[in-house]
């Protein structure tokens, strides 16, 4: 459904993500708000990994409770306000996208809303 790619136009995407995500029209977008890395009771690790592991899985329940998976997803936006070891980064993702990662943006910031918060991850699917 959503057609994604990487036009020769502009260099290699520098990571696991996708230049350009095409949603047709007549699809339904659905947008999810930023997810921080806490658990189902509102509990957040100390430690970055662990935080961006959670608000991944917090996307992919929100997407569950609208009948998606993250092969819907067509953006997201990731907000850190730490170092995150690039190994682990890509574990992480790519277990999220699976091999299909959608246009995606990745920023380190000073703050988010609480100290505690070490990212923040936002989404966009289709469907």
């Amino acid at each position: 459904m959503i057609q994604k790619g990487n036009p020769e136009a502009v260099a290699p995407p520098i990571g696991s993500y996708h230049h350009v995500a095409v949603v047709p029209r007549g699809a339904e977008l659905v947008v999810l708000s930023g997810q921080i890395g806490c658990d189902r009771q509102g509990n957040v690790p100390g430690d970055v990994e662990t935080q961006f592991a959670y608000a991944l899985e917090n996307v992919k329940a929100l997407l569950a409770s609208e009948g998606m998976s993250p092969k819907h997803v067509c953006k997201v936006n990731i907000w850190f306000t730490e170092q995150i070891k690039r190994e682990q980064f890509v574990e992480i993702w790519d277990a999220f996208h699976q091999g299909d990662p959608p246009a995606t943006m990745l920023a380190y910031v000073q703050a988010l809303v609480r100290p505690d918060l070490k990212v923040e991850v936002e989404a966009w699917a289709a469907r």
